[in-house]
């Protein structure tokens, strides 16, 4: 039966192969079309798996990126949330008011200088008798950029003058709408750097500089006060940060020293970077023609800084502007303002036969002995007027920099030849006693 079973299975084999024969093209076209669908096969699931490692590094890029701020071209919205609009308006009430109590519960980070600014402005300002909010999305869920486009009434003058804030506002665990002015990281300031220059926001900007260049060109005296405002701004925080520093019975002889000159009268020459790529425009106006483009981390002198929001710049020998937002300072360089270093230089020259320590201390007993009788000898003093700093006790000694009235600095030693011994830039300078408080 065995034997029989394996005939027929051979002459099963014989017919396949005499089949086969008889076939032979159609045979192997079958076969081609086999491996062909085999090796699509192993293809198509080495693809597959591939897309499986491609997903998890995107996964995975993707996950690193998510640190990053995704930076979107969102319009701006105009008036677009009520709560936004609701604290800017009780803000800029409050800043006219000089109401420092109520702007702290709207704004953090609010440090001495920046109370002092507000209190100052607001001597001068009417009113803020209009509001619109534009904004844009902020670098993470519930922060916002607010574009705040007002005008202020000043108590002088009939003529609304505009302008422009931009805040960065968040939101607490209570629901609470604030401007946060907390030191940020540095993707977040980036972040806003970015959206600021948006085509958008720099449209809106433009447009109140086009009407406050109009304003200031039809009321020449309102200009002046513009252009002076800035300058008095900043002569009035130095000295309440001067008097901030000292006990009430002290702040006469301060308001006496600060109207005095420095040890030698100065006057200031500033360099300027440009924060990121910006055009440069032949006057202070975004319509204004373009004479060039300054790039990330160039620098200019700085010629004149603006109330309207620019900054004269020297440019290729000649005078030309930037928006003050986009530069930032480098540094300040001094020269003389009038001959009288020199003549204290011709003096101490002139004496060099006697011990110079005795001779200054002389002299500056005679002229200003209160006021060095009054400096501090140890822990912090405060500069009443700016006043240079030297790296010798000596009006001849190089100058590593300035001191500015307001400003705090470290005492190292009071020296009785009129010098006080100060730490200065992670290092040690010189500053004439009668200028410390």
């Amino acid at each position: 039966m065995k034997e029989k079973k394996t005939n027929v299975f051979v002459e099963w084999i014989k017919d396949v192969v005499e089949l086969i024969k008889d076939n032979k093209r159609i045979v192997l076209t079958v076969l081609a079309f086999i491996v062909l669908l085999v090796a699509v096969i192993m293809i198509s699931t080495r693809m597959a798996k591939g897309s499986k490692e491609a997903i998890v590094v995107m996964t995975e890029d993707a996950s690193e990126s998510s640190e990053e701020y995704v930076i979107t071209e969102e319009a701006l919205k105009k008036d677009a949330y009520p709560e936004i609009n609701n604290l800017m308006n009780k803000y800029y009430s409050a800043a006219a008011d000089g109401d420092i109590d109520a702007i702290e519960t709207m704004r953090s980070g609010l440090d001495d200088k920046e109370k002092i600014v507000i209190s100052k402005k607001a001597e001068y300002v009417e009113s803020y008798p209009t509001i619109v909010c534009y904004t844009k999305p902020g670098p993470i869920d519930k922060t916002y950029l607010a574009y705040v486009n007002y005008e202020v009434k000043l108590k002088e003058f009939d003529d609304l003058v505009p302008g422009m804030n931009v805040w960065y506002v968040c939101v607490d665990d209570s629901g609470r709408y604030y401007i946060n002015e907390d030191p940020q990281d540095d993707k977040i300031i980036e972040y806003c750097k970015i959206v600021s220059v948006q085509d958008d926001v720099q449209d809106l900007s433009n447009t109140v500089n086009v009407k406050y260049n109009e304003i200031m060109e039809n009321n020449t005296e309102l200009a002046k006060f513009m252009d002076e405002l800035g300058v008095q701004m900043k002569v009035d925080v130095g000295e309440e940060l001067a008097k901030a520093q000292l006990p009430e019975s002290e702040e006469e002889t301060v308001e006496e020293v600060s109207e005095s000159e420095a040890e030698e009268p100065v006057s200031t020459v500033k360099t300027v970077r440009a924060i990121t790529v910006v055009n440069v425009r032949a006057s202070d106006s975004e319509k204004a023609d373009k004479v060039g483009k300054a790039e990330t981390g160039q620098e200019f002198t700085l010629l004149e800084e603006k109330a309207n929001g620019w900054s004269k710049i020297q440019y290729e020998d000649k005078e030309a502007f930037i928006k003050s937002e986009y530069l930032e300072a480098v540094s300040v360089e001094t020269a003389q303002a009038d001959a009288s270093a020199d003549n204290e230089t011709d003096n101490k020259d002139d004496n060099s036969s006697t011990d110079n320590s005795k001779s200054s201390n002389d002299s500056t007993q005679s002229d200003d002995g209160e006021a060095i009788k009054n400096s501090p000898s140890s822990g912090t003093g405060t500069a009443s007027d700016t006043v240079k700093v030297r790296k010798e006790a000596s009006t001849d000694s190089e100058q590593l920099g300035l001191l500015y009235g307001g400003e705090r600095v470290e005492i190292v030693e009071k020296q009785s030849n009129g010098w006080t011994k100060v730490k200065y830039k992670n290092s040690t300078g010189f500053v004439k006693s009668e200028y410390l408080r």
